[in-house]
C-alpha cells in the first residue's frame, strides 16, 4: 500500500524533540501489515507488532472469512511474527506474488513461506480475496513518566478535597453543619498529597 498508517510521522529535527512533554515521547517500531481485500472493498486489516500468527477462514479470530472451499483447512495461518522476523505463509491451493525492495518479482504456488524485508511487497491470492501484506514503522507512545503520575495523583487528590467540601457544606438536616467533617476531610486529602509527593523507593 502506498499510503502510510495514521499516526505515522516522518522524523523530526533532534532540535524539536526538546519541546515535547514528558509523557509524549513515543518510539517506531516495525509492524507486518496485512490487508485482506474482495474485489475492492476491505474486509480486514490487522498490525502485528509482537510475535504471534494470524488466520483466516472460518474462525473468531481470522482477519477475514472465507469460503472453505477456497482453503485446504478451516483456518490456515497466512502470516507469523517470531523473533522480529516476519513470515507470509502460502497456504495449499493459494498464490502470492512478491514484489522485493530490489524490485524483482516473483510468483508462488503454496504451501511456500515468504520472509518479508522492509521495502518488500507481497500479495496473498486465495479465491475471491486477496490480503496484501508488507513491514510497515509504527509508533508506539511509551508509557507516562514518574513525574506525569504523581502530577495526577495530585490533581486527583485536589479533586477528592474538593468533592468532600461540597459534600460536608450540603446540609444534611435542620440541626446545621457537623463542624468535625471538614476537619477530616482536609487530613484525609493531606495524607493522600504526602503520600503523592513521597520520594520513590
Amino acid at each position: 500500500m502506498a499510503k502510510a498508517p495514521k499516526g505515522v510521522s516522518r522524523a523530526e529535527p533532534a532540535g524539536d524533540r526538546r519541546s515535547w512533554p514528558p509523557a509524549a515521547c513515543a518510539s517506531t517500531r516495525r509492524a507486518l501489515e496485512l490487508v485482506a481485500m474482495r474485489g475492492k472493498d476491505v474486509i480486514g486489516v490487522r498490525h502485528m507488532l509482537a510475535d504471534g500468527r494470524t488466520h483466516i477462514g472460518d474462525a473468531p479470530a481470522s482477519i477475514a472469512r472465507v469460503p472453505s472451499g477456497e482453503l485446504d483447512r478451516s483456518a490456515p495461518v497466512i502470516a507469523e511474527v517470531s523473533g522480529g522476523r516476519h513470515v507470509l505463509h502460502v497456504p495449499r491451493r493459494a498464490r502470492a506474488r512478491v514484489h522485493g525492495a530490489d524490485g524483482l518479482g516473483r510468483l508462488l504456488t503454496g504451501p511456500a513461506e515468504i520472509v518479508l524485508n522492509e521495502g518488500d511487497r507481497a500479495v496473498l491470492v486465495m479465491g475471491s480475496v486477496h490480503v496484501r501484506a508488507q513491514i510497515v514503522p509504527i509508533e508506539v507512545v511509551s508509557r507516562l513518566s514518574t513525574s506525569s503520575l504523581r502530577w495526577i495523583g495530585l490533581i486527583g487528590a485536589l479533586y477528592l478535597v474538593a468533592l468532600a467540601i461540597c459534600a460536608a457544606l450540603a446540609p444534611r438536616d435542620a440541626g446545621g453543619l457537623n463542624g468535625e467533617v471538614i476537619p477530616r476531610a482536609v487530613d484525609a486529602a493531606a495524607a493522600e498529597i504526602r503520600a503523592v509527593h513521597a520520594p520513590a523507593p
